[in-house]
């Protein structure tokens, strides 16, 4: 049965060991005044409300014994002796109080305003009794609608066999959503499914298996987005679930792959570095040459442990005697740039393009088709290169 805690007004089941409002012991401690029907704790031993004891008995009052005559005393007393004797008129004696008819007359008017009252104040008591339990299955009902318990709305069928038909009609409608309910939620989550769960939720969101979804949802989510380990889908899970079970897991692989991942900055950082390279040989530049390589490289033309110095003369000896003039371009579009962390914060890149190399000589221009491949260090200065011709 729902009831009102006697403590602090919550609505609770009286089967329950504690209100889960304010903790008071619910279960066995509280009791209904047989006078005023308020609930109160047993323990009182007195309703607070109407102050009858929780054990007493409703008295009967007895109404007091009535006689048509004088009791024989009476009649002994005011018989009168054989010497004395009564002065009469007509035929009553001197002294004796005339009876009327008026007496009975007013004791039945008496009785019947008695009764009349009685009848008003039992039916004023019937009146506020009614009232109140009305009141009882109201609240009761609104409280079993709210509810997605079905036990709470079995209980209310069972209690409230009267109540109005509209109610009861509600209540079996509403019990039946939730049963049906339940089995929408026994295929959702047996499909393992991420868009039926979502369904499943935008039909019942107020359902007590809500949780339950989002946490299953959660979880697909994850499985999905982690074995993609692409950035757009890690991104799209810490947008889904910001508070999601795994969502530290997530931020780290995120921060992994866009720490790989080349920045416009980078992107910018490396482009100019190669044209700098290209444009120091074209106007055979050697300072500037040697401002984009590192004092040693790894490799340079094949050769390992190479020095500046052998990139200048790598150019010197490109320039024939017979090479009126040398122009190297970059195919911007051709750019595949790779990002390597080598430790925390540092970073070298590894870098391909495709360029063009024309050599006018005699006023004969030929043209020769290049890929390179190419490292860059973590202070942006080349640490690698070779070239490939193509044509």
């Amino acid at each position: 049965m729902i009831i009102k805690c006697p403590e602090c007004g919550r609505q609770v089941s009286d089967k329950a060991p504690t209100c889960p409002s304010c903790g008071v012991e619910i279960a066995g401690k509280v009791t209904h005044c047989h006078h005023c029907g308020h609930l109160y704790f047993t323990a009182d031993g007195i309703c607070p409300n109407c102050h009858a004891p929780r054990n007493a008995e409703a008295g009967v009052m007895k109404p007091a014994a009535h006689h048509d005559g004088m009791t024989a005393a009476n009649t002994a007393t005011n018989t009168p002796s054989n010497d004395t004797v009564p002065v009469t008129h007509g035929n009553r004696a001197q002294g004796e109080t005339p009876a009327t008819d008026n007496e009975p007359k007013k004791n039945g008017k008496t009785l019947v305003i008695a009764f009349v009252f009685a009848l008003i104040i039992c039916g004023g008591l019937f009146y506020f009794y009614h009232q109140a339990q009305s009141s009882k299955e109201e609240e009761d009902y609104e409280f079993a609608m709210r509810s997605t318990d079905p036990e709470i709305l079995q209980s209310y069928l069972l209690r409230y066999n009267d109540a109005p038909e509209a109610h009861r009609d509600s209540i079996e409608a509403h019990l039946i959503a939730l049963q049906k309910g339940d089995e929408e939620w026994n295929n959702a989550i047996l499909s393992n499914s991420r868009q039926k769960l979502q369904a499943y939720l935008d039909t019942h969101p107020e359902s007590v298996h809500r949780q339950e979804a989002l946490l299953k949802i959660d979880s697909l989510d994850w499985v999905a987005a982690k074995k993609s380990n692409s950035e757009d889908e890690l991104k799209e899970y810490t947008i889904q679930h910001p508070d999601g079970r795994f969502i530290d897991e997530a931020n780290v692989m995120l921060s992994k792959i866009l720490s790989t991942m080349v920045q416009s900055d980078e992107k910018e950082m490396v482009t100019s570095l190669f044209r700098q390279f290209f444009q120091s040989i074209n106007s055979k530049d050697e300072s500037r040459l040697t401002a984009t390589v590192g004092m040693v490289l790894d490799t340079f033309l094949g050769k390992s442990n190479a020095t500046s110095q052998d990139v200048v003369t790598f150019m010197r000896k490109i320039y024939k005697d017979d090479i009126d003039n040398m122009t190297w371009r970059i195919d911007p579009q051709s750019y595949k740039i790779e990002k390597r962390e080598i430790a925390e914060n540092e970073y070298e890149y590894s870098v391909s393009f495709s360029a063009t190399q024309d050599v006018e000589r005699k006023g004969t221009v030929t043209r020769s088709s290049f890929r390179v491949s190419a490292m860059v260090s973590n202070d942006g200065k080349i640490s690698g290169f070779n070239l490939t011709k193509l044509n």
